[in-house]
C-alpha cells in the first residue's frame, strides 16, 4: 500500500488516501518517492486552469487523458524501486537515487523519441499535471529514460525542485543567453531584467551568474518588498519595487532610473499584461523579451518601432530533457546553492497548497517521505 494526495474536485480540499502500490508499465519504472516539490502549475490545476486573456481560459479538465481524482506533483525525486518486465532500463538500476523528468509527451513521436518531448505536439502526458504524480509515497514513470540520476554532491531535496522550477529559469536564461553574449561585445555592460523573483525567479538570479558573461548585470522586479529582499540576499545586483498601482509610463521610468544602460534582456515569470507592457518600456534596442509565466492576458506591440528595433519576444515553457541533464550537472559541479527551501511532511500538502495559491511560500515547498 501507498499513502497519496489526491485533488478529488476543482477549487476543494486535498485528500489523503491509502491505495494500493502501483505494478511498472511494461517499458517503464516505479520510483519510491523521497521529495516531491510543490510548483505554482499545481495551483492552476487544482483550480482547473487560468485565464488566457480575450476571455478566453486554459483548462485541465479538457485535456485528452486527464481525469479526476488525480494525484498533483511533478517535481520529484527518489530511488528506483522497480522496472516493469519490457523495459530498458539503461544506466538506471533499482535504488539508485534518480529525479523524475516529468515533461512527457505522447511517446509515440520522433520529438519524444530522442528525448525532446517539450518539441511533441500531444497529447501530452505531462507526470502530475495530466498523470499521477509525485505527492505520493511511490510515482509510475513510463520509460526509463525520464529517470535521471542525481549527481554526486547534489542534495535529493533541491534534485527535486529543479525539474520545473529549476529547469524552466535555466531555460529561461539560456535563450536570453545568445542575445546577451552578442550585446556584450558592442555594450560595456548588459543588464538582466528578471520580472517575479519567486521559485523561478530566484533560481534564474543564480543560474544567470553562471551562464551569462561575467559583468552582467542582474535586476530583479517585483510589487513584494519582501521577495526583493530575498532575491538581494540572493546574489541579484540591484531590486526595483513596482507599484502596483502605477501606470506603465511611471513604471517604465522607474525601472529606467535604476537601470541605466536600459534593459537588454528580460525573463517575465509573471507575465501578466502590465508586466508585459512595462518590460517592453524599458528594453533596449536588439533587446529580447523572454515570456514565461501564466498569469494571464494580452499584450500590444507597436510593429514597426518592434521591427525597427529588431526586438525579439519568445515564449518559454519548461525544458528539454538534455537540458535537464545539463541543468542538474552544473548545479552539482558548480555547487550552486538552491533558493530557500520549506520542508513539510506529505500530510501538510493541502496547507501548503493554499500558501502558495496566497503567495505566502518564500522559495520553494518540499514534501519528505520515505526518508531513511
Amino acid at each position: 500500500m501507498r499513502r497519496s494526495v489526491k485533488l478529488v474536485a476543482f477549487n476543494e480540499p486535498l485528500e489523503m488516501v491509502e491505495e494500493p502500490m502501483p505494478d511498472p508499465p511494461a517499458g517503464g519504472a516505479v520510483v519510491k518517492v523521497v521529495y516531491a516539490g510543490m510548483c505554482h502549475t499545481d495551483v492552476h490545476v487544482w483550480q482547473d486552469g487560468f485565464y488566457l486573456g480575450e476571455g478566453k481560459h486554459f483548462r485541465y479538465s479538457e485535456r485528452p487523458g486527464f481525469t479526476l481524482p488525480i494525484i498533483m506533483g511533478h517535481e520529484t525525486s527518489g530511488t528506483v524501486y522497480s522496472f516493469g518486465g519490457d523495459a530498458d532500463p539503461g544506466d538506471v538500476k533499482v535504488g539508485d537515487n534518480v529525479v523524475v523528468y516529468p515533461w512527457v509527451g505522447c511517446e509515440n513521436c520522433q520529438a519524444c523519441a530522442t528525448g525532446n518531448a517539450n518539441y511533441c505536439k500531444g497529447p501530452l502526458k505531462y507526470i502530475g499535471p495530466v498523470v499521477d504524480g509525485g505527492y505520493s509515497e511511490y510515482v509510475s514513470v513510463p520509460h526509463p529514460r525520464y529517470l535521471v540520476k542525481v549527481p554526486e554532491g547534489l542534495s535529493m531535496d533541491v534534485a527535486a525542485v529543479l525539474a520545473c522550477g529549476g529547469l524552466t529559469a535555466y531555460n529561461g536564461v539560456t535563450t536570453v543567453q545568445p542575445t546577451v553574449e552578442k550585446l556584450s561585445k558592442f555594450r560595456e555592460r548588459c543588464t538582466l531584467l528578471i520580472v517575479g523573483p519567486g521559485g523561478l525567479g530566484l533560481w534564474a538570479v543564480k543560474l544567470a551568474k553562471h551562464v551569462l558573461p561575467q559583468g552582467t548585470r542582474v535586476v530583479c522586479a517585483d510589487v513584494d518588498a519582501a521577495k526583493l529582499k530575498i532575491a538581494k540576499d540572493n546574489g541579484c545586483d540591484d531590486i526595483i519595487l513596482w507599484d502596483r498601482e502605477a501606470d506603465v509610463a511611471t513604471t517604465v521610468a522607474a525601472t529606467r532610473a535604476v537601470c541605466t544602460d536600459g534593459v537588454d534582456a528580460a525573463i517575465d515569470f509573471v507575465n501578466s499584461s502590465k508586466t508585459f507592457a512595462n518590460i517592453q518600456g524599458c528594453l533596449e534596442k536588439c533587446g529580447i523579451h523572454a515570456v514565461v509565466g501564466l498569469f494571464g492576458g494580452g499584450g500590444t506591440i507597436p510593429l514597426p518601432t518592434f521591427a525597427l528595433q529588431q526586438k525579439q519576444v519568445v515564449g518559454v515553457h519548461v525544458g528539454g530533457l538534455h537540458q535537464f541533464r545539463e541543468l542538474l550537472d552544473l548545479v552539482a559541479h558548480k555547487q550552486i546553492p538552491a533558493p530557500p527551501l520549506e520542508h513539510h511532511p506529505l500530510e501538510h500538502t493541502w496547507d501548503v497548497l493554499q500558501a502558495l495559491q496566497a503567495g505566502k511560500v518564500e522559495g520553494r515547498a518540499v514534501f519528505h517521505m520515505n526518508k531513511t
